[in-house]
């Protein structure tokens, strides 16, 4: 079977209802939250008490804009 990109445009794939569920799935949730933290811990971004501007640029839910203000950022 081919790939779901490769036979149609993502809206065919991804629209509101596929949304809610990814963004209600606690597997998912916890997932995106592991990533985001592994990604600041690459970022070795000093431990000196400042808060830093993130800019995610995924184009998401905003999981994982979740876990960098939790993060204080």
């Amino acid at each position: 079977m081919s790939r779901p990109e490769v036979q149609a445009p993502p809206e065919i794939f991804y629209n509101d209802v596929e949304a809610r569920k990814y963004t209600s799935s606690s597997r998912i949730i916890e997932i995106q939250a592991k990533l985001s933290e592994r990604a600041m811990e690459l970022l070795a971004l000093p431990d000196d008490g400042v808060l830093r501007l993130l800019l995610d640029i995924g184009c998401g839910s905003g999981l994982s804009g979740e876990t960098l203000s939790e993060n204080g950022h």
